[in-house]
């Protein structure tokens, strides 16, 4: 993180932040020395823990919503970074309550918005947004410029949550960017609460050495993302807003260029976690068919043009350092 020396002695505010990546955004500003406040609602579902951030003192956890106006007008007070990582991610769970995913990923988005209009423009705001939005992919590798027909309603409101912030950037002129990730994993993801993705759900079976489930032949293509990787493209996101070499109210894909199926996956979890686990294939659940997007591959040129950044760590890097997290830290297998 070439650009990390930035954020020390700046005040940050992590929505999000007792979640995945929201946790692991926190913990590398602190280490960057950066004055970081988080908020999280611990909404059951969403998977944020306290204990992400267990042994990072010095870090502000505050329990609130970013659609509370006053509690938001105070947090922002002198803010230099946001990072608006709140959100809920289940496109299964979109689907059986669409109303709560609306009031989650559009509402209190517009009004978190509203909130920083009004009380700290200054500040640079990067935004987390999902490859989900563009739904069935009609080419690949799929870049910026492709269609957004989302297949659920996680990605059609997640995509609105994103068209709010370029519309804010441009009429507003505040300093937002976009960025839609692919299927990010690693430390810290919680791996006990249904509907957060495949991989945290392949990572929980595999160290009880029960079988990884995939659905159909398995052929289906992804590209898995090292949470430390994308942690070090939102910082650089947030530095180049900020010295102007980002311009306002870009949209950036943020994936790994490796492509894997589904089974080729399944099967390198398996082989490196020498737990006893195997591949089943299943039949597609119908609630799951009906939302699926096929196989999916992006196109990450813009993020290396406009913030000179490509990941570093393999799939199978990245899968042996998970493990290790885990192992040392078994509570994320139990949590509730």
């Amino acid at each position: 993180m070439g650009s990390v020396s930035r954020f020390h002695g700046s005040r940050v505010l992590v929505t999000g932040g007792l979640g995945f990546i929201g946790s692991n955004v926190a913990v590398a500003l602190q280490s960057a020395d950066a004055e970081v406040t988080v908020l999280d609602n611990l909404t059951a579902q969403h998977g944020g823990d306290r204990r992400n951030l267990a042994g990072t003192d010095g870090i502000r956890v505050v329990i609130g919503d970013i659609a509370d106006h006053e509690l938001v007008a105070e947090l922002l007070r002198e803010t230099d970074f946001v990072f608006n990582l709140a959100g809920q991610v289940s496109h299964h769970e979109s689907m059986t309550d669409p109303i709560r995913d609306t009031q989650v990923n559009v509402v209190a988005q517009l009004e978190f918005l509203e909130s920083v209009r009004r009380h700290r423009p200054e500040a640079c705001i990067v935004h987390s947004s999902t490859r989900q939005v563009y739904g069935v992919p009609s080419y690949l590798p799929v870049d910026e410029a492709h269609p957004t027909h989302p297949r659920d309603i996680n990605g059609a409101n997640k995509l609105a949550g994103e068209t709010y912030h370029r519309i804010y950037a441009n009429v507003h002129s505040l300093k937002t960017v976009c960025l839609r990730l692919s299927n990010i994993f690693g430390p810290r993801q919680c791996l006990s609460k249904p509907g957060l993705g495949f991989m945290p759900v392949f990572m929980s079976r595999v160290q009880k050495g029960e079988p990884l489930r995939v659905f159909g032949d398995g052929s289906q293509t992804r590209d898995c993302l090292y949470v430390d990787d994308l942690v070090t493209a939102i910082l650089e996101s947030a530095t180049r807003l900020d010295d102007g070499r980002l311009p306002p109210g870009e949209v950036i894909n943020i994936g790994h260029e490796q492509v894997l199926s589904l089974r080729e996956i399944a099967d390198r979890i398996c082989s490196i976690a020498m737990s006893g686990s195997h591949v089943e294939h299943v039949p597609w659940p119908p609630d799951l068919d009906r939302i699926d997007i096929g196989a999916f591959q992006g196109d990450y040129q813009k993020a290396k043009r406009l913030l000179h950044w490509t990941p570093r760590t393999s799939f199978d890097q990245a899968v042996a350092r998970t493990l290790d997290f885990y192992g040392e830290n078994p509570w994320y297998l139990s949590s509730i």
